[in-house]
C-alpha cells in the first residue's frame, strides 16, 4: 500500500505511533502499520509532533505528571522556549507581599514554588511586577532587556529577587550588567506553605492543531481497517496536517469542546491520568473525539476531530471504537491501552 502523504516517499514504511511514543509505553497498544512511508513520519514528526509535545497545555500535563520522552524528561517549560513558542506563565497572588509572583511545578507533582524572577518597582505601577529570568537570559541578557521593553519596565527599579542561592550572584550580575542598581540586601522573601489559586499562559500554534487532526485521523484509520486513507473524502484533513493553512484553517477540521464527550466525566473524576480517542462513523461523517491528561480533579478541553464525509457507498449504521490510555506508573511512562465501550460511556478505573 503506498504512503498515504505527499513524496518523495522512502521505500519502507513506518511503524507509526498515532499517540506520540513520548506520551508512554501502553500494554496492548498497537502502532497503526503500513500507511506512513518512514521518511513521511519523519517529516510529521518534524512538523507537528515536536510542538504538540513540547509546548502548551501538553507540556505542562507531561512536566506535572512526571512523564518522560525517549531522551528523559522535557526541559522546564517554565524557562526554556520551545518551537518559537514562550515558556508557560504561572502567577499567583501571595498574601504575605501583597502583589503577583510568578511560579513553576516541581516535576513529577503539584507542588509549586516561586519561578526565578526579579520585582520591579516604579511610582507609576499599581504594584510590583514580577519579571521571569530565562535560562538564554544568562548567555544573551539582551532578552531581558527586550522583555522589560515590551512590559514598560525599562525606567523600574529592581528590588526583590527569587532564585536558588547558587542562582543568585549571575541574576545581580544580569540586572547590573544591564545598568540597574541591585539592593546590597536584596535576596528572596520567603513565605509559610500555602494554597495560592493560580493561572497559567500557555500558547499554541496551528501545529499543535495540525497534530490533534493528525492523531485523531491515524486513529481512525487504525480502527477502521477498511479505510485506506487514500480516499478523496480525506484529502483535506491530510493537506492541513502536512501544510497547515491560512489564518483559522484549524477551526474546520479541529474545535475544543465547551462539554465532556466522556459522560461519566460529567458528574466524576477519574483516579489516573489517561488519555482517551474515541471515533464514531456514520453513513455520512467520521469523527473524532480526543481528551489528553484527564486525571484526579483535572479535566482538560477536550477536542472535536472532523476527518470528512465517509467514504463508503451504502448506507451504514453508526459504529464507534473508543480507548482508554492509562498511566499505571506515570514516572516510567507506563500504562495501559484499554477499550472504553462507547463514547458516551466510558468507565473510569
Amino acid at each position: 500500500m503506498p504512503c498515504i502523504y505527499p513524496g518523495p516517499h522512502a521505500e519502507a514504511m513506518s511503524e507509526e505511533h498515532y499517540l506520540p511514543a513520548a506520551l508512554g509505553d501502553f500494554e496492548g497498544y498497537e502502532p497503526l502499520l503500513d500507511r506512513v512511508c518512514r521518511r513521511c513520519n519523519t517529516e510529521i514528526g518534524n512538523r507537528v509532533e515536536t510542538e504538540f509535545l513540547r509546548t502548551g497545555a501538553i507540556v505542562f500535563f507531561r512536566w506535572l505528571v512526571g512523564i518522560s520522552g525517549r531522551d528523559g524528561p522535557p526541559p522546564s517549560p517554565f524557562y526554556r522556549r520551545a518551537a518559537g513558542m514562550p515558556p508557560i506563565q504561572m502567577v499567583g497572588r501571595v498574601r504575605e507581599l501583597g502583589h503577583n509572583l510568578l511560579f513553576e511545578v516541581e516535576q513529577g507533582t503539584e507542588n509549586v514554588f516561586p519561578l526565578r524572577q526579579v520585582v520591579f518597582e516604579h511610582e507609576l505601577l499599581t504594584e510590583p511586577q514580577p519579571v521571569p529570568i530565562h535560562d538564554r537570559m544568562r548567555q544573551q541578557p539582551d532578552h531581558l532587556t527586550a522583555l522589560l521593553r515590551e512590559m514598560h519596565l525599562e525606567n523600574a527599579r529592581p528590588t526583590r529577587a527569587f532564585a536558588a542561592p547558587d542562582e543568585i550572584p549571575w541574576v545581580s550580575d544580569l540586572v547590573r550588567g544591564l545598568g540597574y542598581a541591585v539592593p546590597d540586601d536584596w535576596a528572596v522573601t520567603e513565605f509559610p506553605p500555602q494554597r495560592i489559586p493560580l493561572v497559567a499562559e500557555v500558547r499554541v500554534s496551528q501545529a499543535h492543531f495540525r497534530a490533534v487532526a493528525k492523531i485523531g485521523f491515524h486513529y481512525a484509520l487504525k480502527m477502521f481497517q477498511d479505510l485506506t486513507g487514500m480516499e478523496r473524502e480525506f484529502a483535506p484533513i491530510k493537506d492541513f496536517i502536512w501544510a497547515g493553512g491560512d489564518a483559522g484553517a484549524e477551526a474546520r477540521f479541529v474545535q475544543q469542546r465547551a462539554d465532556q464527550f466522556v459522560r461519566n466525566f460529567r458528574t466524576e473524576r477519574p483516579t489516573r491520568w489517561m488519555h482517551l480517542l474515541a471515533v464514531e462513523r456514520t453513513y455520512d461523517v467520521i469523527l473524532v473525539h480526543a481528551q489528553f491528561f484527564a486525571g484526579p480533579g483535572i479535566l482538560p478541553p477536550p477536542y472535536l476531530i472532523k476527518l470528512g464525509r465517509d467514504p463508503a457507498i451504502v448506507v451504514r449504521r453508526r459504529e464507534t471504537r473508543a480507548h482508554q490510555y492509562v498511566y499505571v506508573d506515570a514516572a516510567a511512562g507506563r500504562g495501559e491501552m484499554v477499550e472504553a465501550g462507547t463514547p458516551e460511556f466510558i468507565w473510569v478505573p
